[in-house]
């Protein structure tokens, strides 16, 4: 768009670095851009919060924006206290309409620490229940393309930048971050590249690359999620093919490695389209006939069983009838979508609403789940986040409501967290620039016995990373070329 009229847009307002803490300075970077073919001078006004203050502004004061042109204002900024907070940004010119930006983030404790070798040994906080996160393996290297959403809404960057997942220091900083905070396992998404023949698979580098090559691979359990959605690729032609080809491939790299989850002694599988296992079988005894089939491969590879549980996020009787009729032991949420755009209080009713309404069926029992937010990959339908002071009620709301569970139930002991990583997406529990470990902090004060204060690490403490070199080269080679 060319307007004679001045019209200069802000395209980026960002941290060029996630996380910092209080007396440390971070650059603020606003990338603006002339949209007029006349020359434009601009005025730029930070404002910021109590507690936060300018170390030097942007220089110079007013710039000057050739016709179609673009610069970038820089601003070292520090806190005094640890906070969360907004910084807004405006731009003023004669003539032109006002525009405006906002960047949320959050300044960390200040912590006096020297360089190590490497990241420090995790220190586990313990609880009663067994807590799982769903882990999202999407962040590689040559995939620059996943973090487009994040580059929208600055406020996600993950602690860890722009990070590559094949990275076992990576790894590492997952497992500390999150056996300190109570999360005992992380459940990843597992993805079939095609099926009725050997086994491959794509996304897989979180693990194989990652985790098994790990520093820290036995401080925490994992498990697999089966993302058996895309019709004829990831999942099963027959069940020869889950029999001879799928399963064989689980026992022999996940199910028998010494970290995977195991429950009274068995694998636990999750499945995220029970009903796309039925389309595949022809039906609901041939998906039910093949779960059993599992269960006895599973015996025979010498665990008791396998526990396998179904995702559903309705309060469904048909597709919970469905679901009990395959066989499966549980029914779960991998996420709640909750509509109409609601506030937090809303989001936490609608959440545990859904719960019992599961509950009261009395169909299958359930292994509850809580989410923390939700945008989908491009901001559409229902958009909505739990900040981490509510998140902490919800947690609260969820062990109760767990309490009236059967005791002999896995639901009575073990809850499933929404998300660890889905950055994309919108649900994320991870350290990031907006709220830093908050999220992570709500667990550990809530669902572990462990005392609440506590020390947070971040690379840059220890001399570190970054871990993010790759993609943003990736990004930024194709921000030249565009």
């Amino acid at each position: 768009m060319q307007t004679t009229s001045p019209v200069v847009s802000i395209r980026n307002f960002y941290l060029e670095r996630p996380l910092n803490r209080v007396g440390q300075p971070t650059t603020v970077v606003a990338h603006i851009e002339n949209l007029s073919t006349v020359a434009v001078e601009v005025q730029a006004r930070l404002v910021l919060p109590a507690g936060v203050s300018v170390l030097e502004a942007a220089q110079p004061p007013q710039v000057r924006l050739e016709p179609n042109s673009e610069a970038d204002l820089k601003w070292t900024v520090q806190a005094d206290v640890a906070l969360a907070c907004q910084l807004d940004l405006a731009l003023e010119a004669k003539g032109m309409e006002q525009p405006t930006a906002s960047l949320r983030l959050c300044f960390l404790p200040s912590i006096q620490m020297e360089p190590v070798p490497y990241i420090p040994e995790p220190e586990p906080a313990h609880g009663e229940l067994l807590i799982g996160a769903h882990h999202c393996p999407l962040w590689e290297t040559d995939k620059p393309r996943m973090w487009d959403n994040v580059l929208k809404h600055p406020e996600r960057t993950p602690a860890l930048g722009f990070y590559a997942q094949e990275n076992p220091e990576v790894s590492d900083w997952e497992t500390i971050w999150a056996v300190e905070h109570g999360i005992d396992f992380f459940v990843y998404c597992w993805y079939r590249t095609s099926q009725g023949g050997p086994v491959t698979t794509r996304f897989s580098s979180a693990l194989h690359d990652a985790l098994f090559s790990s520093r820290y691979v036995d401080r925490m359990h994992f498990t697999i999620m089966w993302e058996n959605q895309e019709r004829g690729q990831a999942g099963i032609a027959d069940e020869r093919d889950l029999t001879e080809n799928l399963l064989p491939f689980w026992i022999e790299n996940y199910f028998t490695h010494p970290s995977y989850l195991q429950v009274d002694g068995r694998p636990v599988l999750f499945i995220y389209r029970p009903e796309f296992l039925v389309d595949d079988l022809g039906s609901v005894a041939g998906a039910a006939k093949a779960i059993d089939l599992m269960r006895e491969a599973c015996r025979e590879a010498g665990f008791t069983g396998l526990y396998v549980l179904g995702e559903n996020r309705y309060i469904d009787a048909q597709q919970l009838s469905i679901m009990k009729q395959m066989g499966l032991d549980y029914t779960f949420a991998y996420c709640w979508h909750v509509a109409d755009n609601p506030t937090p209080a809303e989001a936490i009713a609608a959440q545990m609403a859904a719960m019992q309404g599961i509950e009261d069926l009395s169909i299958i029992p359930q292994a509850p789940t809580v989410s923390q937010a939700w945008s989908g990959w491009n901001d559409e339908g229902s958009i909505w986040k739990i900040p981490p002071e509510d998140f902490e009620l919800l947690l609260r709301q969820v062990r109760v409501f767990m309490a009236t569970l059967p005791p002999g139930q896995l639901g009575s002991r073990m809850l499933l967290l929404d998300n660890w990583n889905e950055w994309g997406e919108g649900h994320y529990l991870a350290p990031y620039q907006e709220y830093g470990f908050g999220y992570l902090d709500a667990i550990r004060k809530v669902l572990t016995e462990a005392p609440e204060p506590h020390r947070d690490l971040l690379p840059e403490d220890i001399g570190l990373g970054p871990y993010d070199t790759a993609i943003r080269s990736l990004l930024q080679q194709e921000k030249s070329r565009s």
